[in-house]
């Protein structure tokens, strides 16, 4: 059951190719009229898909230049095996699918008149800063650093925000996490309260 609060999103238009891009909200898409073909690649393939520029889009969203290229085409070399992983659903009128936030989604509006309705949302959100701010960010703080260093930011983003061995600070008692103890009811203010004044130069 969707919150009451997500407002639905109408589309209507005739047949149409949209290029592969992700979203960064979770998606359920209702066909109401035509028939729509979704061809869905996971996150992980998004250094085979030949991604364009994050800005200068057509549509907000950077694109994949190969997911809508011919089989033979030998631009996108990596990009053989990923067609292969690609999961293809083709929906009528009163079915639906469901879109998990970062996976990139080809949809084509096959028939000649086409309606659909989109509900996007954010569960896990726990104030107003989107995780693509975090990427912006550590596009001008980390991307053109050493490689070695970038290996050893890795491993510091790992073991704090990734956690793959749990909660870093799990051999302490919960009091003595401090900023890294639960984001509300004040962590997430004082985390971004840092932020912002580190941003400002401050």
């Amino acid at each position: 059951m969707l919150d009451a609060r997500i407002t639905p999103r109408i589309w209507l238009g005739h047949a149409s190719n949209v290029s592969a891009h992700y979203d960064t909200f979770d998606n359920v898409a209702c066909v109401v009229a035509g028939v729509r073909r979704f061809t869905l690649f996971a996150p992980e393939t998004i250094s085979r898909l030949y991604v364009g520029p994050l800005d200068h889009t057509m549509a907000g969203q950077p694109v994949s230049l190969a997911a809508s290229s011919p089989a033979d085409d030998e631009r996108f070399p990596l990009f053989r095996d990923v067609r292969e992983q690609a999961l293809v659903a083709e929906l009528a009128p009163g079915d639906a699918i469901y879109v998990p936030k970062l996976w990139w989604h080809q949809v084509e509006a096959i028939s000649a008149f086409n309606v659909l309705v989109n509900y996007w949302w954010d569960a896990f959100s726990v104030g107003p800063d989107a995780p693509s701010v975090a990427l912006l960010l550590s596009m001008i703080t980390i991307a053109e650093r050493p490689p070695a260093e970038r290996q050893a930011w890795r491993a510091f983003f790992d073991h704090y925000v990734f956690r793959p061995n749990g909660h870093p600070l799990a051999h302490l008692p919960a009091n003595q996490h401090g900023v890294l103890g639960p984001l509300q009811p004040d962590n997430y203010r004082k985390i971004r309260a840092h932020l912002m004044q580190a941003l400002r130069g401050g």
